[in-house]
């Protein structure tokens, strides 16, 4: 088939025209790339794969022109039972950390897609989030002739409109976790000889923080002084704050502790010839670890053990005999174990 040389002149001119600058580039260029994710999936079986959370993210920000790019990691874990846990953290450009928690891995999916959503480009979201997944187009409904007599049927309810803006899942708003415990607590920082006493508190959890405040004691622990009967029993009272980094999120839950405790020890006197009593208050400080392990929602078992410093030595004495009965080290440890749950 025979071209002439005026088919191709619109070609031609187009050309000239763009290169004078008459022709907008855009109009002759691809349509712009979306904004790159990089994003890293990983999830258990009957949870949607990764094209179903692009798609996602690709519905709520529709035409957004952001192209700034993004890394994201999320990851889907069992926590014991039907349970799920949601980790979602944006590395780049402004470093973030989610958490959320459900029974329904497709929803959680869609919570995360909105999250990662909202962090590029959230105007895009709130005008398209209230748009349903995929026009679908409507059935035919069938017209009735009316019935003379029947009575009328009443007026539809009017529709609500679609809110302004979209809001995400209350799944994904679940990132403050609340927790008590009970543990053993076993101490030789502050007393004489390794005692064994009961402590008991409570604390709150948000991403990679958690602080903790607790109360306890060791009811029994005696001392003496060398080469004598006379001496003292003792007992401990505490009560401690800890704020801890979390280091380590599956398989166990690995935190570094710092805390400060503020100790009352008290002392009786033994095989003495005038009894007395003595308390003394000690301020301690100390570092440590914090291990949890979730065994079923909302149930987990928790340990800590953390080295202690004392901040005043109090010695303690026996009038008119010399010796001491009993002085704090300069360090020592204490730990506990017990169970938490989680709310």
């Amino acid at each position: 088939m025979h071209v002439s040389r005026w088919a191709r002149a619109p070609s031609a001119l187009q050309a000239l025209f763009v290169a004078a600058g008459l022709l907008p580039a855009r109009a002759l260029a691809a349509p712009a790339e979306p904004r790159a994710i990089d994003l890293r999936w990983e999830a258990p079986d009957g949870c949607p794969p990764i094209d179903e959370v692009r798609s996602e993210i690709a519905r709520l920000l529709g035409a957004s022109e952001q192209r700034q790019p993004i890394e994201v990691g999320i990851a889907v874990a069992r926590e014991g039972g039907a349970r799920l846990r949601l980790d979602l953290r944006i590395h780049a450009p402004s470093p973030g950390e989610r958490v959320i928690r459900g029974d329904d891995c497709a929803s959680m999916s869609r919570a995360a897609a909105l999250i990662v959503a909202m962090s590029i480009d959230p105007d895009a979201v709130a005008r398209n989030a209230a748009a349903p997944p995929a026009a679908q187009p409507a059935p035919a409904q069938a017209v009735a002739a009316p019935v003379a007599g029947a009575p009328r049927p009443p007026p539809p309810a009017p529709r609500r409109p679609p809110p302004a803006a979209a809001r995400p899942p209350a799944a994904a708003e679940r990132d403050l976790e609340g927790a008590l415990w009970l543990s053993a607590q076993i101490e030789q920082a502050l007393v004489p000889a390794i005692g064994v006493g009961l402590a008991a508190g409570g604390g709150i959890r948000s991403g990679w923080f958690r602080a903790d405040g607790a109360a306890g004691v060791v009811p029994s622990s005696s001392s003496r002084i060398a080469g004598r009967a006379a001496g003292a029993e003792f007992r401990l009272w505490f009560v401690e704050v800890d704020a801890c980094a979390r280091a380590l999120v599956r398989p166990i839950g690995v935190y570094a502790c710092a805390l400060g405790r503020q100790h009352w020890l008290l002392a009786r006197g033994r095989e003495v010839d005038e009894a007395f009593t003595r308390t003394a208050p000690i301020l301690a400080a100390g570092l440590g670890t914090l291990l949890e392990w979730r065994i079923a929602d909302p149930l987990k078992v928790e340990g800590a053990l953390h080295a202690v410093v004392p901040l005043q030595r109090p010695r303690f004495v026996v009038e008119n005999l010399e010796g001491t009965v009993y002085r704090p080290p300069a360090a020592g440890l204490s730990a506990r174990l017990g169970l938490a749950l989680a709310f």
